[in-house]
């Protein structure tokens, strides 16, 4: 199964962690990991290195953040020199949830990954264009 990280500013990783897990049950290998960008880069470094190799049981692992230019998503991008690493940003509360749910389809990382990226811009709506229909 494919690891997952939520790296974020603040609190947001945790609070996305959470509402996911009171939608879809349990999240097995998915971590939150809270940015604070007053902290050392060298050990929030190491914090997201730790966050991956917890979650990561060769499968590959995504690292889902909050925007992209944003230091959780600066950091993560020295990560992708592994090849079994992804990094998507502008993380939502849809895609989490299909994240959780397409994990056990066997299919490879890049996969799981197109799939979340497409359903996350997908569940951006604007509510007066669609009640208008």
């Amino acid at each position: 199964m494919v690891g997952v990280v939520i790296a974020a500013h603040g609190n947001l990783a945790r609070e996305l962690l959470q509402a996911t897990v009171f939608i879809v049950g349990k999240a097995e290998q998915v971590t939150a990991l809270s940015i604070d960008p007053s902290r050392n880069i060298d050990e929030l470094q190491k914090d997201i290195r730790n966050a991956v190799k917890e979650v990561n049981t060769g499968e590959g692992v995504l690292v889902l953040t909050d925007m992209f230019g944003g230091t959780p998503a600066n950091m993560t991008l020295a990560l992708l020199e592994d090849n079994k690493i992804e990094v998507i940003t502008g993380a939502n509360l849809p895609m989490l949830i299909k994240l959780c749910q397409c994990r056990h389809r066997n299919q490879s990382l890049h996969e799981v990954a197109d799939t979340v990226v497409d359903h996350g811009r997908k569940s951006i709506n604007q509510a007066s264009a669609i009640l208008k229909k």
